[in-house]
């Protein structure tokens, strides 16, 4: 009896550790398929309201609609602006909250070599042996470097990493594997769940992806939003930035400085440094960190030679922090005013790019995450972000909004940047988890 006993254990550990190396390698598939596919945002901060969309991305949108179109029991739409909107229906009889997941399609622009816009070229580090990790392009990804810090969690898994001339894209292609892998799980039946949903969104990088969402696609909004994108391993992000962008406009004019007083010189450039001048020096992002926000002029540009145009960044948590930065910048325009009269100032535009998460969140998203990071071993401790995520940019729309969790991407927007197959396979699991636990 004791031996059947061992025989018994021996053939089910044997099964499982078949099973966890069938779902790495349809990860890996997966992942290194749509990491492959060069689906660069194009930024366009002067227009807002442009929404271009790249033959990458629609290949990348393609590629997850027609994979999600071949799980028997999900509802796949794909939009004109190529979102690609997923769902998956109850199998229980009793109302429970619906869930829904989100990932971006699109990948940032940064770091441009010579395949960026066409294609990328994912590099498979089997059996990670702990050293230096040699890209290519003369790059090497080191454990003892600032980007290779949590290698050494990874000994003995897959890595995959660019082949040192782009970034790789697993910000967000992460989250997009992760979400196809998920919906193939829970649409085997085996699984008992409430209407899961996955949103793919475009343009994230540009700050757009909620300026064509449309959850009319969904049939509903979802009542727990999770987006799954983030960068910081073990944390969930439960608040992050509200973010406003704002252009100001100098208008001068031209003359010769000799004849200045007589021409009624309006001098643009001197006033528009002097409006910088008067913003306090504490609100500077230099002097920024934790919850504290800051108002920071990212461009000073010539207009024509007569104006100049300064553009700014305003962060914050606390909502009470938009009216004492607005306050600063009124207090700096009518000094600026009084100095010198003859230069015009415009406030061309201010918008709110994207919201703080924790004013439009349910509140059970963190509690139900933290279980089922404690069922699974996944590490997710809450946390604040300085930054925005997807679900921030639907709050600013008066959308649904939800904290984002890590999604297996470290070092985003880098040349450095990498995933382990792995641990994409543990996150599918936990998102797994996640529908389990609404039903509790």
């Amino acid at each position: 009896m004791k031996n059947l006993f061992f025989i018994v254990a021996f053939l089910a550990t044997g099964l499982c550790l078949m099973a966890q190396t069938d779902e790495t390698a349809l990860m890996l598939d997966r992942f290194v398929r749509y990491a492959s596919v060069g689906s660069q945002a194009i930024e366009d901060q002067a227009h807002q309201d442009v929404f271009p969309i790249t033959d990458g991305q629609k290949e990348m949108a393609e590629m997850v609609y027609k994979e999600l179109s071949a799980i028997p029991g999900v509802e796949v739409r794909i939009s004109s602006d190529y979102y690609v909107y997923a769902r998956l229906k109850s199998c229980i009889k009793r109302k429970v909250p619906t869930v829904a997941f989100m990932a971006h399609l699109d990948i940032a622009a940064e770091v441009p070599g010579p395949n960026m816009g066409r294609q990328i070229f994912p590099k498979i580090h089997r059996n990670y042996d702990g050293g230096d990790i040699l890209l290519g392009h003369n790059r090497v990804l080191s454990p003892d470097s600032v980007q290779g810090r949590d290698l050494r969690n990874y000994k003995g898994r897959t890595i995959v990493t660019s082949d040192g001339s782009t970034l790789l894209g697993g910000d967000d292609k992460a989250g997009c594997a992760i979400l196809v892998s998920l919906f193939e799980q829970l649409a085997g039946g085996r699984y008992d769940h409430g209407d899961v949903y996955a949103i793919f969104s475009q343009n994230e990088e540009v700050g757009k992806a909620a300026s064509r969402l449309d959850l009319s696609y969904l049939g509903e909004a979802p009542d727990i939003l999770i987006d799954i994108d983030g960068d910081m391993l073990g944390e969930i992000s439960t608040e992050c930035f509200t973010a406003v962008n704002c252009t100001y406009t100098f208008h001068g004019n031209k003359s010769h400085s000799s004849n200045g007083f007589v021409s009624g010189y309006a001098d643009a450039l001197t006033a528009a440094a002097f409006f910088l001048g008067q913003l306090p020096q504490e609100i500077h992002p230099s002097f920024s960190q934790g919850r504290q926000g800051y108002v920071h002029c990212f461009s000073f540009e010539s207009v024509d030679g007569c104006d100049y145009q300064l553009l700014f960044r305003i962060r914050y948590f606390d909502k009470s922090d938009s009216a004492k930065y607005a306050g600063f910048l009124n207090d700096a325009e009518h000094r600026t005013m009084e100095m010198y009269p003859r230069v015009g100032i415009e406030l061309v535009n201010s918008f709110t790019q994207y919201d703080n998460i924790a004013f439009n969140m349910n509140p059970r998203s963190a509690e139900i995450i933290e279980s089922a990071a404690k069922r699974t071993g996944v590490r997710m401790k809450p946390t604040y972000l300085r930054a925005g995520t997807t679900s921030a940019l639907m709050v600013a729309k008066g959308m649904p909004s939800g904290p984002c969790i890590f999604s297996g991407q470290h070092n985003a927007h880098s040349l450095y940047e990498y995933v382990c197959v792995e641990e994409l396979v543990e996150l599918t699991e936990f998102c797994k988890q996640v529908v389990k636990e609404v039903l509790q």
